[in-house]
């Protein structure tokens, strides 16, 4: 007890956000899920990545995370810009044109991804901190990062509350809710807007395995459990606040890094039900024959 206390005096910011940031990021997911847009997450964190790298190749961004809200001010504003600008825009390209955005959301990420290293290669530590937002760190977390990441909670929290049927339509059929009066284009930029300022400040604190996982993740686990809509909303954000829990003191306990820890967890609830199933499957047809 005495080590774990120990250990939350030294990162209890990193685990704070990460908490935290279990119960934003599903609550994201869930309308990207329901656009048929799982990829798009993917997408648009590694756009943030690369704006953060843009920052780094200008010499406007630190090209450590030396934990000060000050230093890492512009990184933080360059990744949730470039997250936005991505999110609007497939926003609209969906409502505009009904297109699945798949091919646009892997071309995205795969130049995200190789245009943030080619920026960095020349800049040693630069290219460490693109390959640390690949990989995900959550030790780099600071107490600004905690109140940005609990006033970001509390917004969406307070949107979904007074918008929630509006949003949810929205997500479900942008032609219905240009039909009974609802502005799509205001849905487009206002979520757009608040997907892409989500994502990518967890890029910016916990980088991209751990906000892509924590996204969609719990969104399609709650899925599976929860018999109806109403049951996902709360079941996605809980899951992936109990998950990211556990991860947290196991990761500790074993010494393993806790982003890891997290989308591993939440991978092997998504798989073992279906492992079982299929094994069961098999014996079934072995004992019929």
């Amino acid at each position: 007890m005495d080590e774990f206390l120990f250990a939350w005096s030294l990162f209890h910011d990193a685990w704070l956000v990460a908490l935290l940031l279990a119960l934003v990021l599903p609550l994201c997911g869930i309308l990207l899920v329901l656009r048929h847009q799982l990829f798009l997450s993917a997408a648009i964190g590694q756009a943030a990545t690369l704006g953060i790298a843009l920052g780094i190749w200008l010499g406007i961004a630190p090209a450590t995370a030396p934990g000060s809200s000050h230093a890492e001010s512009y990184s933080l504003l360059l990744a949730m810009a470039a997250g936005s600008l991505t999110a609007v825009l497939a926003m609209r390209a969906l409502s505009t044109s009904g297109s699945q955005l798949e091919a646009r959301s892997v071309w995205v990420f795969l130049a995200g991804a190789s245009l943030s290293v080619l920026l960095t290669s020349k800049q040693p530590h630069g290219l460490e901190e693109v390959h640390r937002l690949t990989l995900s760190s959550l030790l780099g977390a600071s107490s600004f990062d905690v109140w940005f990441a609990a006033a970001l909670l509390v917004v969406i929290l307070m949107t979904a509350w007074r918008r929630r049927r509006g949003i949810l339509l929205w997500a479900m059929d942008p032609v219905t809710t240009q039909v009974h009066g609802g502005s799509v284009v205001t849905y487009d930029l206002v979520l757009g807007i608040g997907i892409g300022v989500a994502t990518g400040f967890a890029i910016h604190a916990t980088g991209l395995l751990f906000a892509f996982g924590l996204t969609v993740l719990p969104v399609l686990l709650a899925r599976r459990l929860g018999p109806s809509l109403r049951a996902v909303l709360w079941l996605a954000p809980c899951l992936g606040l109990a998950t990211t829990a556990v991860a947290l003191v196991v990761a500790h306990l074993a010494d393993l890094p806790p982003g890891q820890v997290a989308v591993g967890g939440l991978v092997l609830l998504l798989a073992v039900p279906g492992v079982v199933t299929g094994v069961w499957r098999l014996r079934s047809r072995r004992g019929g024959a």
